[in-house]
């Protein structure tokens, strides 16, 4: 879990799209000719965020173009396949997570539906 995490794919109740390999999938076929505003919108705004865990139980999450967004401590429950956030302000989240193929998986509850990032480490 430690280290730096860069988000490489992104899945919510409308779309799927995985960087890495370029590829889109909509869930709702209506929605295909949104294609290229969706990839567009996601390079400035999903795909420049990276997660970083340190072993002290710090946590940053950061924006490329915005800077830290939020930090704070977190800790793994290995046993419910959850990470603790609370940041800076005192707010907790309870974030679903899953490995895969060396990819961490992390789930967000939203108030309409979900997001599922994929993250690949980049370094240590």
């Amino acid at each position: 879990m430690t280290g730096n995490w860069k988000v490489i794919s992104y899945e919510d109740e409308i779309v799927y799209y995985n960087k890495n390999t370029d590829s889109i999938s909509f869930k709702d076929a209506s929605r295909k000719e949104n294609a290229e505003y969706f990839i567009e919108t996601a390079e400035f705004l999903i795909f420049p965020i990276t997660y970083k865990f340190d072993n002290s139980g710090n946590f940053d999450l950061n924006h490329q173009a915005m800077g830290t967004i939020t930090s704070g401590k977190y800790e793994v429950d290995e046993t419910n396949k959850k990470i603790i956030m609370i940041d800076q302000e005192g707010k907790k989240e309870e974030v679903p997570f899953s490995f895969d193929n060396g990819i961490l998986f992390i789930e967000m509850e939203m108030e309409v539906g979900f997001v599922k990032i994929g993250l690949a480490k980049s370094s240590n």
